[in-house]
């Protein structure tokens, strides 16, 4: 007993001796001597925004690449607050991964893209207070899926911007179909290298609808603090949302679901009943399915926009190529040449189509820069 009191107690102590060594003091990067800081776009709405994290348990489902555990989930939650002194969180350290997460992660994508260790500070500020108290009212609630391989870290700067402009976003990470996944509050982290088991895409995909379909179940009890304002009846989905026509129609019937916005670039248009659907992609969508639809139906196409150019990576990974420009290879086969445009057309959208269909703003129409085709389609 004696030993394994003293064992605890040293690894406490190291685990102490690497957070300092890997996080910031209280964010500043000035003793790091030319490392760079990205910097997310601020939020434009009217909200400061709170961030806080939590992990949801399925105990009525298995993890098919871990059968012998409950499927385990973790989500960012990024809403309006009353932020007062609260800090601001670090991108890749709080909420998004433990520092243990962004260890796991960034030597990888530092390698990647021909960086070094050291180049790029990681765990740069955003615009999310930790922590804060939710402002007072009742807000729609958001739910976005990232796409396989993607972080939930990747939608930070989108979910600022809705939460800014009213709205509660929670950001799930699917574990074993993302790069890591941290398990907060513990220091456990997955990645896809832990699976016992092969999980196909098709089998993958319907996992992922399953757990989209778990958090908007357990919406209601997220968090105590934040339950009084949520207003459930108003319901969107964003990011991924099925690879398959059967798939979004069970996303489309969710409880609550009055919009849905499909930002991965990737999916034709689909008939999901009088859901609303948004399309943001970098190619023109194959109408043919949409021609029968019976609900409100929006494309924004961007030509050259890639599905990394639709999140937080698009604008990340540009800053990080204009600093060190033997990245540019790798970053243009990332987010393609058309950011920021991209990126600022996709939070402009999204702000958009859920500010109409969740909110009664009136539709008036998507401004379009130079370069973006808006194509509306109202039954």
């Amino acid at each position: 007993m004696r030993r394994r009191q003293l064992t605890s107690a040293l690894v406490a102590i190291l685990l102490a001796g690497v957070a300092m060594v890997v996080l910031p003091r209280h964010g500043n990067t000035d003793g790091w001597q030319d490392t760079f800081s990205p910097a997310l776009p601020p939020p434009s709405g009217s909200h400061d925004v709170g961030v806080r994290r939590i992990r949801l348990v399925d105990h009525d489902r298995r993890d098919p690449w871990r059968p012998d555990s409950d499927r385990t989930l973790m989500v960012d939650v990024h809403y309006p607050a009353d932020a007062g002194p609260r800090s601001l969180a670090h991108y890749a350290v709080a909420p998004a991964t433990t520092e243990f997460g962004s260890l796991a992660w960034a030597p990888g994508e530092e390698q990647r893209l021909g960086l070094v260790a050291d180049d790029v500070n990681w765990m740069f500020r955003t615009h999310s207070h930790e922590w804060a108290p939710p402002a007072i009212g009742s807000f729609p609630v958001l739910v976005g899926s990232p796409p396989p391989g993607v972080m939930r870290t990747a939608y930070t700067g989108v979910a600022e911007e809705l939460a800014s402009h009213g709205y509660v976003v929670i950001s799930i990470d699917h574990p074993f179909d993302a790069p890591v996944v941290d398990l907060y509050p513990t220091r456990r982290v997955i990645e896809p290298t832990d699976a016992v088991a092969t999980v196909k895409r098709l089998e993958a995909d319907a996992t992922r609808v399953a757990d989209i379909a778990y958090v908007t179940k357990e919406l209601s009890g997220l968090d105590p603090q934040l339950s009084g304002v949520l207003d459930l009846r108003r319901l969107g989905l964003f990011g991924w949302t099925g690879s398959d026509v059967s798939q979004r129609a069970r996303l489309a019937r969710l409880p609550g679901v009055s919009g849905i916005a499909d930002t991965t670039g990737t999916v034709g248009a689909t008939d999901i009943g009088a859901v609303p659907l948004l399309i943001v992609g970098g190619s023109p969508v194959d109408d043919h399915a949409g021609l029968h639809r019976r609900g409100w139906r929006a494309t924004v196409t961007i030509p050259g926009a890639f599905p990394r150019s639709l999140t937080d990576d698009g604008v990340v990974l540009a800053q990080i190529a204009q600093r060190y420009p033997r990245t540019q290879p790798v970053v243009r086969q990332d987010i393609g040449t058309v950011q920021p445009l991209a990126y600022r057309t996709v939070r402009h959208a999204l702000v958009s189509f859920f500010d109409h269909h969740l909110s009664g703003v009136p539709a008036g129409t998507f401004a379009a820069e130079p370069g973006v085709t808006v194509d509306v389609v109202s039954p």
